[in-house]
């Protein structure tokens, strides 16, 4: 059971050793390891595209942990590497790089289940293997799974993609929605793939859940926003908005915008008071956790306090 008012990191990445030494070994997947500079670790880019320096926190998982235990954190909800999505490659080799991580996070984190409690990342190029993948990590004490904003053009609330959801809402798990790089050519410079790409993402992946009417279909899952709900906060006065002038948008809800926006989580990774403001004027202090990205180099560490992360995992703690 977990305490009330723990501090906690709900948005943090782990990479096991063996997943690295898995993906060095297999030939479907092209994965790169190079050193860029004689001052920074290794560049680990997959598939070619979405480089990062794979720090030694990243792998080592007692400098990762120590790093926990000097910030005074009680709890770290860890994700798997959203470079190792792989939604675009055949289902077969996302199933079993799911496999494979899942796993090797399971076991890295077994012994310290009271600190650190995994989410899976699930083959969603297969909707029906990623939802037995996250039943079964479910049964295994995971919290929930980290998932992209979707597989090629379908988002992550699509029909195609209801057999998760159906999973998450009768276990109550967390489906933590992690964006990937923006591929736009236009934004191809400046970082701006990163730096406004990533919440463009969070925010049209979101405003889909919250226009389709999914949030109303499966109360039960607990969806958290990374980056904290991308730019969709920002701009729930256009939808409101829209939602009084459009059918099109009003049809398929049962409440407005907004309450949609306060049934979903956040994480505080923003670098900005306003903005933190902002958030939670719209979805209310209860919605938005603590959450740092360690050890990528955007990371807001040591995570800002946020609310009690008990409202988040509920449940899939007590396992």
């Amino acid at each position: 059971m977990i305490e009330p008012n723990r501090a906690a990191d709900v948005h943090t990445h782990f990479l096991p050793a063996e997943v690295l030494e898995f993906l060095k070994r297999e030939p479907r997947i092209q994965v790169d390891l190079e050193r860029r500079s004689p001052d920074k670790e290794p560049f680990l880019t997959v598939e070619g595209r979405w480089s990062f320096e794979l720090k030694g926190m990243f792998v080592d998982f007692e400098a990762f942990a120590s790093a926990y235990r000097q910030a005074g954190i009680g709890l770290a909800l860890v994700s798997p590497l959203p470079q190792l999505f792989v939604y675009h490659l055949p289902a077969e080799i996302g199933a079993q790089v799911a496999e494979v991580y899942n796993d090797a996070l399971r076991d890295v984190l077994a012994p310290h289940r009271e600190r650190f409690r995994p989410l899976a990342t699930l083959p969603l190029a297969d909707p029906t293997a990623a939802a037995r993948e996250l039943e079964r990590r479910m049964d295994e004490g995971f919290v929930g799974a980290i998932v992209g904003p979707g597989v090629g053009e379908a988002l992550i609330g699509d029909e195609a993609l209801w057999p998760v959801w159906e999973v998450a809402d009768a276990r109550g798990a967390v489906l933590f929605l992690h964006p990937l790089l923006h591929a736009d050519p236009r934004a191809a410079r400046l970082m701006l793939p990163n730096l406004v790409g990533v919440p463009w993402e969070t925010t049209l992946a979101a405003a889909h859940l919250v226009l389709s009417g999914l949030l109303d279909r499966y109360p039960g899952a607990r969806v958290l926003l990374a980056h904290g709900g991308g730019f969709l906060p920002y701009q729930i006065g256009r939808i409101e908005q829209g939602y009084d002038v459009w059918p099109q948008v009003s049809g398929r809800l049962q409440d407005r915008p907004t309450a949609y926006l306060r049934r979903m989580f956040y994480d505080n990774v923003l670098w900005s008071d306003a903005a933190l403001r902002c958030l939670i004027d719209v979805v209310g202090a209860d919605r938005v956790l603590a959450g740092s990205d360690f050890p990528f180099d955007l990371s807001a560490w040591p995570p800002r306090p946020g609310a009690d992360v008990s409202a988040l995992v509920g449940q899939a703690l007590d396992i």
